[in-house]
């Protein structure tokens, strides 16, 4: 009996045994990740049943667990791509490339964003920090190297360096570059990383012509004179001089869009290959293949027969006036890219004083020129600051009482190592900088003084008047009135005893403007000379039309008077015409007593010359001038009559 007994208690734990095994075998899914099944057992016994019962509990809480852990990592994944997926968007339109430097290794891993901006194959992987260097401009390298080891010394909070690189096409683009460290926590740096941003639209491009700007010119030059062999070239600049009158009585932005057409077909009457590059004041350069002359004047042609023509705006026509400047370049003598655009400067200059169309050439010359006009504005404001501009003044005598009708106001500078400085010197760069207002200002200063002098009015009685020149930038200003009344109320001068004169280049810049002005003054009581009538080209119609007094007759036309008789035929008839229209006349340049007298007997009375009187120190005027005795008239009148002329 108790053998049976033992028999079942064996056969029964072999039976729970081989279930255990058989449980402990289905959960063995479990160690190789695999969750998707369910623990059973053919057992009655409820401890296994439990069991088996028990581990389906665990299993389904970790299939719950599995699935809810996937989804969140899809969610992430999505979140991650969704944000990657962002930043590439704003990397691309911000045209900013990813690079990363790992320390350790030394090596440097580009974006494919980073190459495409280049131009560049995106070969993946790392390279070497050398291959990035190696692009950058020579000049920019150090700079750039400077900037990434300073942060990664801890010296700067990160890494902003703009620079050169070089494209694909082997041409240059202006990026900047930012970047910070990845630093552990002993504070070592571990890899530093950043991005590259393309700024050559930004810098690189004039945003009112959209063409390649100065900057643009500066690389292409730089690159030109590193060719090795140097190539024959020539620099031009070429400008528009009245682009103003384009936004004249029309909106800005139709002005913009027509000054941006004429600079694209001012581009198209180019070569190809030859970029125009938008400077300053409305200056455009081009650099050529060659330094022949007649070959840049072919290619220049083109241009100027398109600028011949009129720009059509706002149902409006508008000429535009050029000139060019043109700087060779000889490869047997290369130059920096500073002096060949210096150079090319200076012809531009020199092209915009010989007037409007001109081209011209820089030459040695040129330089000297430079150097003369450099000087001059230095004597000028000079002798601004140290009030060195000195008054002399020049009679004009009435021959016929020997009284002086007038005093003519001459500017003279003192510089201390040159002494006085005669107007030849300085007279045209005054007129072209601008600096003549300040001059004739501190000349009035002197010069009006002397109308109330006691010394002076004793002598020479006190209604003569004061003759002043006036310069055509003078002319055409505005306030010009308003500045003459102010410094004649200053003085506690009549405006009847003021004189200005002007010449007729000046008032042929712009003849109905200055017609304007003339009017003006005098209308508040200044007289108005015409001055130097006769020295180049004179027009008799200025003569009808013109807003004047009195005529001033250049010692051109009264030099060898007295020995060429068409000489005096000529000064009889100008002389003639001037008293038929009622104009007080002043001769000018009389030197010899028998000129005086040839005068004399043309009714001719006003003389101022050497023969009176030098201009004179303000101040020495009273000692060194007495006014001369009555000239003889022979036979008053005889050129106004049209009589013979006397022998000479």
């Amino acid at each position: 009996m108790r053998e049976a007994s033992s028999t079942v208690t064996d056969d029964r734990e072999r039976r729970l045994i081989a279930q255990v095994d058989s449980i402990s075998n289905q959960l063995c899914q479990a160690v190789d990740g695999g969750f998707e099944f369910h623990v059973h057992t053919d057992s009655d016994e409820i401890a296994l049943q439990k069991l088996a019962q028990l581990n389906n509990f665990v299993l389904d809480s970790v299939r719950r667990t599995i699935r809810d852990l996937q989804a969140s990592r899809d969610e992430l994944e999505i979140r991650v791509d969704e944000r990657t997926q962002r930043l590439n968007l704003v990397l691309t339109a911000t045209n900013d490339g990813v690079w990363e430097w790992d320390i350790d290794s030394g090596n440097i891993t580009l974006s494919q964003r980073w190459s495409s901006m280049l131009g560049l194959p995106h070969e993946g992987g790392q390279r070497g920090l050398d291959d990035w260097l190696s692009r950058i401009h020579d000049d920019d390298r150090a700079e750039v190297q400077r900037s990434l080891y300073q942060h990664l010394d801890g010296l700067t909070s990160a890494v902003n360096v703009e620079y050169r690189i070089r494209d694909a096409r082997d041409a240059w683009r202006m990026v900047v570059c930012r970047g910070l460290c990845q630093r552990n926590g002993d504070g070592v740096a571990i890899r530093m990383a950043g991005t590259q941003t393309d700024t050559t639209e930004q810098r690189l491009v004039d945003p009112l012509t959209r063409l390649p700007n100065g900057a643009y010119l500066d690389l292409l030059l730089q690159g030109r004179l590193a060719r090795i062999p140097l190539a024959a070239m020539a620099l031009v600049k070429f400008q528009l001089l009245n682009v103003a009158s384009l936004f004249d009585g029309v909106a800005v932005d139709i002005a913009v869009a027509a000054l941006r057409g004429l600079v694209q077909r001012m581009r198209r009457q180019l070569p190809p290959r030859v970029a125009l590059i938008a400077l300053p004041e409305h200056t455009f350069a081009m650099i050529f293949e060659t330094d022949a002359a007649d070959r840049l004047n072919d290619a220049l042609e083109p241009l100027e027969a398109l600028l011949a023509q009129p720009v059509e705006i706002d149902g409006q026509q508008v000429w535009l006036s050029h000139v060019s400047g043109i700087a060779a370049l000889n490869p047997a003598e290369p130059v920096s890219a500073d002096e060949w655009h210096h150079r090319s400067r200076l012809a531009l200059a020199n092209a915009r004083l010989s007037g409007v169309g001109s081209r011209r050439y820089y030459s040695e010359p040129l330089r000297h020129w430079e150097r003369q006009t450099s000087h001059a504005e230095q004597l000028i404001r000079g002798a601004l600051a140290t009030r060195g501009v000195r008054c002399f003044v020049q009679p004009i005598v009435d021959a016929s009482t020997g009284e002086v009708r007038c005093f003519e106001a001459l500017m003279r500078l003192h510089e201390p190592n040159e002494g006085i400085v005669a107007p030849v010197s300085f007279i045209e760069v005054a007129e072209r900088s601008g600096l003549i207002a300040p001059l004739w200002e501190m000349l009035m200063e002197q010069a009006l003084p002397m109308l109330k002098d006691g010394a002076i009015c004793e002598r020479f009685g006190d209604s003569f008047s004061l003759s002043v020149n006036l310069s055509t930038r003078q002319l055409m200003d505005p306030h010009l009135l308003d500045t003459m009344i102010a410094i004649l109320s200053r003085h506690d001068v009549s405006p009847r005893r003021l004189q200005i004169e002007v010449t007729e280049t000046s008032v042929l810049s712009d003849p109905a403007r200055a017609f304007r002005i003339l009017d003006r003054i005098r209308g508040a009581g200044i007289s108005v000379a015409l001055d130097d009538f006769g020295s180049g080209y004179s027009s008799l119609a200025q003569l009808t039309s013109m807003p004047m007094d009195t005529v001033k007759i250049d010692r051109e036309l009264v030099m060898n008077v007295t020995t060429l008789p068409r000489k005096r035929h000529v000064l009889s008839a100008v002389i003639a015409l001037c008293q038929r229209l009622d104009y007080r006349i002043v001769v000018e340049g009389v030197e010899e007593r028998e000129t005086l007298n040839i005068l004399c007997d043309w009714g001719v009375t006003d003389i101022q010359g050497y023969l009176y009187s030098r201009p004179l120190p303000l101040d020495r005027l009273v000692a060194d001038f007495t006014p001369p005795r009555p000239c003889r008239v022979r036979g008053a009148g005889r050129a106004a009559s049209g009589s013979s002329l006397p022998a000479a």
